[in-house]
């Protein structure tokens, strides 16, 4: 097949580089490359495995280790503990050892293409475009976006104005709180500033301060769309979804994760009676079929993806994906911790959606998993966990869930010591009842491209942020990372040979 270079939409661009200056080149080329063979992998993955574990058991010093809402995450803060990591002969070469670089890039934008339409056609959808040019500031809600030259379209935002209850939290630990940024006040002439804040009168400093803004960039876009949802008065069974890219600070880069998120964020508005768990199994299930089907297209455009007699040719979705809430889970594998849990789960169903996310188990112990207090109701939402066919453990590829009313967000808050938040604008309209009834959530997209094209890593379908010795190992491993930067393969030993040899 061939392909016009100037038709060709690149699916992974970077949301940002590192700062890192290097000096050798990664082999990325702008003709196409034809597939490789790929010798086994068995020997050369344990330095791998050996980094990755390394990376996990590292702990960040920014994370507060009296804060109460950071134990669940902290003793499940080894994703991929090493006796759960696959046995290095069952990691085989990815797919782009089976598609050229250029193909590969055609099937992500094919897959988000396909994923894009049924999202609009199955959940009854409009996109809310992220292609403009002009910014604003919303007031009403104190949120950056930038806004289109259509009247029908609106940019997701990049960045939120902080302390007004939009940004996603996350968790709450320090480690994944936002990344903040300043926005220059109205006072400080463009260019040179004639003289330091410090040297200004009081009366200059107080006007110099009048208009600056403390900002955070967008962490999800999930109490945002509730706000569209009333915003563009979108009627009961319809919604609103858009591609998002945010930055994960506190992410641990590894096989599955990344500092760069990327979603399609959707939101539908539903009826008060409709806050229930039939109406939440109804919506997965349609997401669901979303994903199978993809997975039936993709592999019909380039069934080279599963060449036979490679280990994943015979793995395909369940056609039906199974319910289970967290409480039942718990009891099914008691002496598992969460993420073992998980593990189990999906190795004997194939697919699971957990429901009730957030609030401790009966017994006391900590909840499935840490959530924020102001978007899901936690006895209403889950996520979809499948098995990854390469890796051989859970990859979970969506968060959604019915959001809260007035009474479950004070519940959450109060739960969460963070009763004294009821008062931030979007907490505050929840609880008064400005804001529609809805359902909404995040499919990742490098997390399903990754299962539907069946690569071993999240960095072969998106372009993240990796250090130079997490190219050269997995580069090693016969993984093909997509650049953001130029990158030496050579270990530093080979580097210091060379600089011996050209002096």
């Amino acid at each position: 097949m061939k392909h016009s270079t100037a038709a060709l939409l690149f699916a992974c661009a970077p949301c940002f580089v590192s700062s890192f200056t290097n000096t050798g080149i990664i082999h990325v080329s702008s003709t196409r490359r034809q597939p490789l063979s790929m010798p086994p992998l068995k020997d050369s993955l344990a330095p791998l495995l050996l980094h990755l574990q390394e990376m996990h058991d590292h702990k960040d010093a920014s994370v507060k280790q009296d804060d109460p809402t950071t134990s669940a995450t902290e003793e499940a803060s080894s994703y991929m503990p090493y006796d759960l990591l696959p046995p290095s002969d069952n990691w085989v070469a990815n797919s782009t050892r089976r598609l050229s670089r250029i193909d590969l890039q055609m099937a992500i934008t094919k897959v988000k293409r396909f994923v894009e339409s049924r999202l609009e056609t199955d959940l009854n959808l409009f996109e809310v475009s992220n292609e403009s040019s002009l910014y604003s500031l919303m007031h009403n809600t104190e949120c950056l976006i930038l806004t289109s030259s259509s009247p029908c379209q609106h940019t997701a935002p990049i960045a939120f104005k902080s302390g007004t209850g939009v940004n996603d939290e996350l968790d709450g630990s320090e480690s994944k709180s936002p990344v903040r940024f300043k926005v220059p006040n109205q006072f400080v002439p463009r260019g040179i500033t004639p003289k330091p804040l410090s040297e200004l009168s009081p009366e200059e400093q107080e006007e110099a301060k009048r208009y600056a803004m403390d900002c955070e960039v967008m962490q999800s876009l999930a109490k945002w769309k509730r706000i569209m949802l009333d915003r563009l008065k979108v009627d009961v069974g319809e919604g609103i979804y858009c591609s998002s890219t945010s930055i994960r600070k506190g992410y641990k880069g590894d096989v599955t994760h990344s500092v760069i998120a990327d979603q399609w964020d959707y939101e539908i508005r539903i009826k008060e009676e409709d806050r229930n768990v039939e109406t939440l199994k109804s919506y997965v299930n349609k997401i669901w079929k979303i994903m199978t089907d993809a997975e039936a297209y993709i592999l019909q455009e380039y069934p080279s993806i599963i060449l036979e007699g490679h280990p994943t040719a015979a793995f395909r979705l369940p056609k039906d994906i199974t319910f289970i809430t967290a409480e039942e889970l718990h009891a099914k594998y008691p002496s598992l911790d969460v993420h073992g849990r998980e593990d189990a789960a999906v190795r004997e169903y194939g697919a699971v959606f957990i429901i009730g996310m957030g609030w401790p188990m009966n017994d006391g112990s900590d909840p499935e998993e840490v959530r924020s207090p102001a978007y899901d109701d936690w006895k209403l939402n889950g996520d979809i966990i499948v098995m990854h066919p390469l890796t051989g453990y859970r990859h979970e590829l969506s968060s959604m869930g019915i959001r809260v009313d007035s009474d479950s967000i004070v519940a959450q808050l109060k739960h969460r010591g963070m009763g004294d938040q009821v008062d931030l604008p979007y907490n505050r309209a929840v609880i008064n009842n400005s804001l529609p009834f809805s359902y909404g959530g995040g499919i990742g997209i490098s997390r399903l491209l990754m299962l539907l094209l069946r690569t071993a890593h999240i960095g072969e379908v998106q372009c993240g942020v990796w250090h130079d010795e997490h190219y050269r190992m997995v580069s090693g491993c016969g993984i093909d990372l997509i650049p953001d930067r130029i990158i030496d393969l050579k270990s530093k030993e080979e580097v210091s040979d060379d600089k011996a040899m050209h002096p």
